[in-house]
């Protein structure tokens, strides 16, 4: 059957049960700054108009799967095939040499390192790897090959600019991909900022201050031994009412816990867990803090102390 001018139009992709999805229905993809800026970068370096043919893909959950793994994104993306086409994207990575000066100068400053341990990305960090002559986020065409075994020659073809906007979203759960894909992983870049943390916390070096703990609290030095008390371990001991705990109107990492934790391992309806946990946690502190007021608010009126 054809059409006037011998025109057909466009075959419809074939729907996926589950597929991965980004959050966003509408407008920019992607929550945080660092894949907000990523998302940028990809449309600087000339590619932002053929980005916008992979949203619709990646807002209909078009992509099947994602793996980051050894510096490289691979992903099954499913088209007017049956068969899902094979995507890999590959980021150039830094010599040895170049990560020891970032790490170095990532530690030297307790602002980057705190952040970074507490599973955030800190918005000058940019500024440090310019300063070494690098960039975190590709820069250039040059410093990103990507493969599609779809038959489209252009680059990026749809499915590559889908795996882009999912790739976005991965960043906003875990910054640290963005280091993996230019050659260091999570545990590497935290041991070595620990390692060097540790070098420099010597006497007369600034240190955080934390808060000291309730008068007539034993530090736990004399407690027994495990072996002596597996028969009460799961029982609340004396100390459960002195232990002490410390509310704040709003942390300086939100959920930093979770975050550092990185992508769970589950998903529940097709999300990722640590994404539906995410937001309970300042729901929760907010809700622990409205009763404390009206229960402080109560005892006011009442005239109790």
């Amino acid at each position: 059957m054809s059409y006037r001018g011998d025109y057909y139009p466009p075959a419809k992709p074939i729907r996926v049960k589950n597929g991965i999805a980004v959050r966003s229905k509408k407008g920019a993809i992607g929550g945080t700054w660092w894949s907000k800026r990523f998302i940028e970068a990809l449309e600087r370096i000339g590619i932002g108009s053929r980005l916008q043919r992979g949203k619709s893909y990646a807002r209909n959950g078009q992509v099947v799967t994602i793996n980051i793994e050894g510096g490289f994104v691979h992903a099954q993306v499913q088209g007017t095939n049956p068969r899902p086409y094979s995507v890999t994207i590959a980021f150039s990575r830094f010599p040895d040499t170049q990560w020891e000066e970032i790490l170095d100068a990532l530690s030297s400053q307790a602002l980057f390192a705190a952040g970074l341990l507490g599973g955030e990305m800190p918005q000058e960090i940019e500024k440090v790897f310019a300063e070494n002559r690098l960039s975190l986020l590709p820069a250039g065409r040059k410093e990103i090959i990507t493969n599609c075994s779809c038959p489209d020659s252009a680059n990026p073809c749809k499915h590559i600019a889908a795996v882009y906007y999912i790739l976005a979203e991965q960043f906003d759960r875990d910054p640290f991909l963005i280091f993996a894909l230019r050659g260091r992983d999570r545990e590497t870049i935290l041991d070595g900022l620990r390692k060097r943390r540790g070098a420099v916390a010597e006497p007369g070096a600034e240190t955080v201050r934390r808060p000291d703990p309730p008068p007539d609290v034993p530090s736990g030095t004399n407690l027994p031994p495990l072996s002596e008390c597996m028969d009460t371990f799961w029982e609340a001991g004396e100390l459960l009412e002195t232990f002490p705990i410390y509310l704040h109107a709003k942390p300086e990492l939100e959920a930093a816990a979770i975050k550092r934790l990185g992508p769970s391992l589950y998903r529940v309806k097709g999300k990722d867990l640590a994404d539906l946990l995410i937001p309970v946690y300042p729901k929760a502190r907010n809700r622990v803090l409205k009763e404390i007021e009206r229960s402080s608010a109560g005892r006011h009126e009442t005239g109790e102390r």
